[in-house]
């Protein structure tokens, strides 16, 4: 019984804590502006905004591979597409037509 309780003392006690999770996962994230995280019990909550979804990927990617990540949960929200303003409109009102002029 001893044993055991030893065992598990020294094997929580070899994880690493939340803060220094949260340092690895803060470098992680350099490349990836817009987003955060936050580190509980080795569980990586990220939020944000990204331009796309291979943004997003990225993101979990990156700090999926931290020693002492347990689970990732990915609340990252990807941006609305903005379409493309529409042409401007030809102006026709000083247009002369120069058949009519003649």
């Amino acid at each position: 019984m001893a044993g055991m309780m030893f065992f598990a003392v020294c094997l929580s006690a070899c994880s690493p804590s939340d803060s220094s999770v949260q340092q690895s996962v803060n470098e992680k994230l350099t490349a990836s502006p817009g987003v955060t995280a936050e580190v509980k019990e080795g569980v990586v909550t990220l939020n944000g905004e990204v331009a796309d979804d291979a943004a997003k990927t990225a993101a979990e990617d990156a700090v999926k591979g931290v020693s002492g990540v347990k689970s990732v949960t990915n609340n990252i929200m990807v941006q609305a597409a903005v379409p493309p303003p529409p042409p401007p409109a030809a102006d026709t009102s000083m247009r002369v037509d120069t058949a009519m002029t003649k």
